[in-house]
């Protein structure tokens, strides 16, 4: 018998890519930005409020010691794992956080986007099961699709503020997952979870020997309730992951780290190796300089969200048509728009088109959040106040009416 090969290009008319190729589903939040910039250069006036681009200065002294770096010439290779000062540096950090003892062989520096998929790669094959408590942050779906690992889904109620409670954790267990992935604090709700419950959910996976990634990106971001890291080096089912893109505003350095047992670092050093060889030395350097500035930078960031996020909760509340829970971290809003009539994709193209402002669709946070859409607020304080604005003045156009989608 002949076996039966994939058309090639040139016999189908289009590439034919392997199934990795097609299981590739992206963010939705860059292609909306894609067509708000799109407007942008026909000469419309976008606020953007779809990606969690923060739009503060960063340190003077972050910059300062990058410029040095670069100053000085040092544009070759670094270590696989990272820069050994910055992973010390953060090892100490986390001892001082969490009383626990790390050193710089349990902390390796990785974009936070890309650790996500180097997480499931290392602990899932095609198949696996993994449990995502939603609202998730998109790009959890993004690489569990491109390595055809199965997603089930465990959704938070909103009647609870989309927290974290003991039967979600039973929910997720009776899945019987490979592997779970935490968002501590959440994106995009800003929800903070329960010191106890998250304990308890580390003990259920040690006994049920299943891998656990708890994604602490905006945990420096709380401000409303303490939030606290799963890191500890003798779990070796457990890896926690970050970034400095949000805390300390340089999303484009592109600059994460993880943090877990010996072996599970070493396995994520050889990803680096392998995917991208090693980051930028320069950019690690000015990562090393933010963290001694990270907390009173941190404290001030905190304070402005704080008070932006309830000027802009506080209209959602009044405007009779949006609703959503306030946030306890982060920078988003995750709003109800139920009341307009239109399901999320409508309502954002029509938002971007009629309204200028860009909003990232619910949908890409699990496919129950159909009826949802997330705000970004980290962007010039006049910029976002308008853009919610905007959005509010354009739910309340609709008037609640049940529109057909477009």
């Amino acid at each position: 018998m002949t076996q039966q090969r994939n058309p090639s290009p040139q016999s189908s008319g289009r590439p034919c890519f392997s199934s990795r190729g097609e299981r590739l589903i992206g963010q939705e939040m860059f292609r909306v930005m894609d067509r708000a910039q799109a407007l942008e250069r026909q000469g419309h006036r976008i606020y953007h409020l779809e990606l969690g681009n923060p739009r503060m200065a960063p340190p003077a002294s972050m910059l300062e010691a990058t410029i040095r770096e670069l100053q000085a010439g040092q544009v070759g290779y670094a270590p696989m794992a990272g820069l050994q000062e910055l992973r010390a540096a953060l090892a100490d950090r986390y001892a001082s956080r969490t009383g626990h003892h790390f050193t710089a062989s349990q902390v390796v520096i990785s974009p936070a986007n890309l650790l996500i998929h180097q997480f499931l790669d290392i602990t899932c094959n095609p198949g696996d099961r993994v449990v995502l408590f939603t609202p998730a942050f998109p790009s959890y779906w993004a690489a569990a699709a491109h390595l055809d690992v199965e997603v089930v889904p465990v959704p938070l109620p909103a009647r609870d503020g989309f927290h974290l409670s003991r039967p979600a954790i039973e929910a997720a267990m009776s899945t019987k997952p490979r592997a779970i992935i935490l968002n501590n604090a959440n994106n995009p709700t800003g929800a903070v979870y329960e010191a106890e419950i998250l304990h308890e959910l580390v003990a259920r996976c040690a006994q049920e020997g299943i891998w656990l990634l708890s994604d602490e990106t905006y945990a420096d971001l709380a401000f409303d309730r303490t939030c606290v890291s799963l890191a500890a080096p003798q779990a070796g089912h457990v890896v926690v992951m970050s970034s400095f893109s949000k805390v300390l505003s340089v999303p484009g350095f592109r600059t994460g780290y993880a943090l877990a047992h010996e072996a599970v670092i070493a396995k994520l050093a050889l990803s680096n190796s392998t995917l991208y060889s090693c980051l930028p030395g320069f950019t690690q350097a000015g990562c090393l300089a933010g963290l001694s500035v990270l907390d009173a930078y941190a404290d001030e960031v905190c304070a402005r969200n704080r008070r932006l996020i309830g000027t802009c909760y506080d209209r959602i509340a009044r405007s009779g048509i949006l609703r959503c829970h306030k946030p306890e971290a982060g920078f988003y809003l995750f709003v109800d728009i139920t009341e307009t009539g239109l399901d999320e994709m409508t309502f954002c193209r029509r938002l971007l088109e009629e309204a200028q402002t860009a909003v990232t669709p619910g949908r890409c946070f699990g496919d129950t959040y159909a009826t949802h859409v997330r705000l970004a607020l980290c962007g010039h304080e006049e910029d976002v106040l308008e853009g919610v604005s905007r959005t509010i003045a354009f739910a309340q156009k609709l008037g609640g009416c049940r529109v057909q989608a477009a």
